[in-house]
């Protein structure tokens, strides 16, 4: 990412009062129910609702962001709702590189980089780590709510999977949500 999205992301967050508690993803939920808490990495967390719920479930989490207005409120969220277990990165993904084989869970939601990503979440999910990513799926472009301003940040059919052939995909499905047409996945990396 370049300076120009962070001043983009910074833009949007500026003047925002400190977000509400906000639900986390459903398919965030469904998919660490059955997961032991352990340490967890939020890719492009936004405002951080995801990583919030994450930390009140008993996960220490690592959430990056590019935006540190985004990031700042965040934080107060989180101090608001008594949430002390989420670390705040302020980090462009382009050059953004966590630990090697250091989280037991990596979320991703509504964020997509085709380059950079797949490789830096096998590099940083510890063996049996697993995988949670949800983003928009090309049919959101049909959709009259649309939002999204280029393909460049949907997925094709089939394609997340193929994005982590190192994995093992435990779920995939692409489904029309009322709000959004998403591409989602859970897979978990080998185990020594």
């Amino acid at each position: 990412m370049a300076n120009s999205d962070r001043q983009k992301w910074n833009a949007k967050y500026s003047g925002k009062a400190i977000p509400s508690t906000q639900p986390p993803d459903n398919w965030l939920c469904h998919a660490v129910t059955a997961l032991i808490p352990g340490r967890a990495l939020d890719l492009a967390c936004g405002l951080g609702h995801n990583a919030i719920w994450l930390g009140r479930q008993g996960w220490r989490v690592d959430a990056v962001d590019i935006s540190e207005v985004g990031l700042s409120l965040a934080a107060q969220s989180a101090t608001a709702t008594g949430c002390s277990s989420v670390t705040w990165i302020a980090a462009d993904l382009d050059i953004y590189a966590p630990d090697p084989s250091t989280y037991d869970l990596i979320t991703v939601l509504r964020f997509l980089d085709r380059e950079r990503l797949p490789s830096l979440i096998e590099a940083a999910l510890r063996p049996g780590g697993t995988l949670v990513y949800e983003t928009f799926a090309q049919q959101h472009l049909t959709r009259s709510d649309n939002h999204l301003k280029s393909d460049r940040f949907t997925l094709l059919p089939n394609e997340l999977p193929r994005l982590f052939p190192n994995l093992a995909i435990e779920q995939f499905e692409e489904v029309d949500l009322p709000d959004r047409s998403v591409a989602r996945l859970i897979a978990r990396k080998p185990a020594i």
